[in-house]
């Protein structure tokens, strides 16, 4: 079973991605806060992290840019935020995030997203 790290700060969006993932048979491990998901990297083995920018404690692009300069491998890394601007999606692509959603997702175009990285065939 694929297990898929989940690092929201909104408990209704977490809700969402938890209900989204675990129905489509996939283990979902939660992350509330920036420095929790670090942590839980550091440490454990994901297939895939869908990683909000806009946390408490220590933003996503913060982990991420973190992580990679302690060469600690991250899988495939999906960001979800509320903010579209052109510079945050172009700061994620330079810091090495896969993919860049905007919220509010499109449920069915999110499930396609999460099996092509799963699989990686994007």
């Amino acid at each position: 079973m694929k297990k898929i790290l989940v690092v929201e700060d909104n408990e209704l969006n977490m809700k969402l991605f938890y209900d989204i993932l675990t129905y489509q048979n996939y283990s979902v491990e939660k992350s509330y806060d920036g420095l929790d998901a670090y942590n839980k990297l550091k440490v454990n083995k994901y297939d895939l992290v869908i990683l909000d920018i806009q946390l408490p404690k220590m933003d996503g692009f913060s982990v991420v840019k973190n992580l990679k300069e302690e060469d600690i491998r991250l899988p495939s890394v999906i960001a979800v935020s509320a903010c579209a601007m052109d510079c945050d999606k172009s700061r994620a692509k330079e810091i090495g995030i896969d993919t860049y959603l905007t919220k509010p997702i499109d449920v069915s175009g999110f499930v396609t997203t999460v099996k092509n990285h799963l699989n990686k065939t994007f």
